[in-house]
């Protein structure tokens, strides 16, 4: 209840942000996607879109959420399509399907 996300969504009836929720699964995609690819370090990942969101519970100050993503499609033409679950206690809280652009875009 500390964070500043928590005082103005809502003030009074505390919950945890949806857009935060998928930012979360994004980014935990974005990693597993990187470790399909050689030197992960030298490349980034970039969303495109993101489909068929759905919020199936609110989620409160306290709890924690499990991400559970999966590649959807293999990389191919450094696009990768997966699909992802947000749980809490074990219930599905949260699901999105994303599309993302995985770049070479550093040296050795």
């Amino acid at each position: 209840m500390n964070e500043p996300v928590f005082t103005g969504h809502f003030p009074g009836n505390p919950v945890f942000p949806g857009v935060l929720q998928v930012e979360g699964m994004a980014q935990v995609g974005g990693i597993f996607a990187l470790s399909k690819v050689e030197d992960p370090h030298l490349y980034s990942t970039y969303f495109m879109k993101i489909n068929n969101v759905k919020f199936k519970q609110k989620v409160l100050p306290g709890d924690s959420i499990v991400f559970e993503l999966k590649l959807m499609s293999a990389i191919r033409r450094g696009l990768v399509e997966m699909a992802g679950i947000a749980y809490v206690n074990g219930k599905i809280v949260a699901e999105a399907e994303m599309l993302a652009q995985v770049i070479k875009d550093k040296e050795a």
